[in-house]
C-alpha cells in the first residue's frame, strides 16, 4: 500500500473515531424521556411486574431517572441491582435513540416448591437457585418435603452431590409431560431416599436415591401400563423401583 493510501486510511479512522465520540457525547446529553419495561412471561410466571422494576432502579423512588441526562445515569449499576432480585434471572438496561430507557427482564422459573416445618416454604428454580415465596403468584410445581426441604443451609442445589442429583430428577420430570402431570409430591430424607406421591393413584412410589433415573421411570411406567390394569388400580399401596431390575408391589 502506498504512503498516501496509508494516510487516507488513518484520516478515515480519525474521522470515524471523532464522529463516534461526538454521537456518544450527544447521546449522553440526551434527556431520559420515559422508562419502558419488558418482562418475559413465556412460562406464565408473574413474580415481578413493572412497578417492582421501577422501585428497584429508582431505589424505591429516591432516585430520579426521567428528566435526567443519560450521562448521569449508571445503566450497569441498574442492571446489577435488578439481577440481585431472586425472581430476576437476567436483566438488560439500555437507551434507545428516542431517549427512552429500555429494561428487559427474564424471570426465574421455579420447578419445585420446598415444604418445610422448620422455616418458610421456598422454590427451586430451573437453575438450582433457592427462591423465596412470592405474594403475587403461586406456580403449580412439584412439592418436596422431608429433611431435604428442612435444610436451612440450602441456597443452591448444585453446591452438593445430593442437590445435583435432585436437580437431575426434577429436570427429567419437567421435560416429560406424563411424569410432570403425574408426580405431585416427593419426600426426601437426610440420606437422599425419595418417596413419590402421584396424582391419579394411591400407591406410594419408593424411588430410592435419585440415581439411574431414566431406568427407574421406565420400570414405573411398566407398573402403570401393565401391572395396575391387570391387577386393579387399588390392588397395591406401595411400589418399589429402587432395586435394579426389580419392581416390588405391596
Amino acid at each position: 500500500m502506498k504512503i498516501w493510501q496509508y494516510g487516507r486510511v488513518a484520516m478515515l479512522i480519525i474521522v470515524l473515531t471523532g464522529l463516534i465520540g461526538f454521537i456518544e457525547k450527544k447521546q449522553g446529553r440526551r434527556i431520559c424521556k420515559a422508562i419502558e419495561v419488558n418482562i418475559d412471561n413465556q412460562y406464565k410466571n408473574y413474580f415481578i411486574n413493572e412497578s417492582d422494576v421501577i422501585e428497584i432502579i429508582t431505589e424505591r423512588g429516591g432516585k430520579k431517572i426521567i428528566g435526567k441526562p443519560f450521562n448521569e445515569l449508571n445503566l450497569k449499576e441498574m442492571e446489577l441491582a435488578l439481577k440481585e432480585d431472586k425472581f430476576v434471572e437476567d436483566a438488560e438496561v439500555y437507551k434507545d435513540l428516542s431517549g427512552n430507557l429500555i429494561i428487559s427482564i427474564d424471570q426465574s422459573r421455579p420447578i419445585a416448591r420446598l415444604l418445610s416445618k422448620k422455616m418458610s416454604d421456598r422454590y427451586i428454580s430451573e437453575n438450582g437457585d433457592v427462591l423465596p415465596l412470592s405474594k403475587r403468584y403461586t406456580p403449580r410445581v412439584v412439592l418436596i418435603d422431608g429433611a431435604f426441604a428442612d435444610n436451612s443451609r440450602l441456597y443452591h442445589l448444585y453446591e452438593t452431590e445430593l442437590g445435583r442429583q435432585v436437580m437431575d430428577l426434577l429436570k427429567f420430570i419437567e421435560k416429560d409431560k406424563f411424569w410432570k402431570a403425574q408426580i405431585a409430591q416427593m419426600r426426601i430424607d437426610r440420606k437422599g431416599n425419595i418417596k413419590m406421591y402421584t396424582q391419579v393413584s394411591k400407591q406410594v412410589v419408593d424411588f430410592g436415591k435419585p440415581v439411574e433415573i431414566e431406568e427407574k421411570f421406565r420400570k414405573l411406567k411398566i407398573f402403570y401400563k401393565k401391572i395396575l390394569p391387570a391387577k386393579g388400580w387399588n390392588s397395591y399401596n406401595r411400589v418399589s423401583i429402587k432395586f435394579k431390575n426389580q419392581i416390588i408391589c405391596e
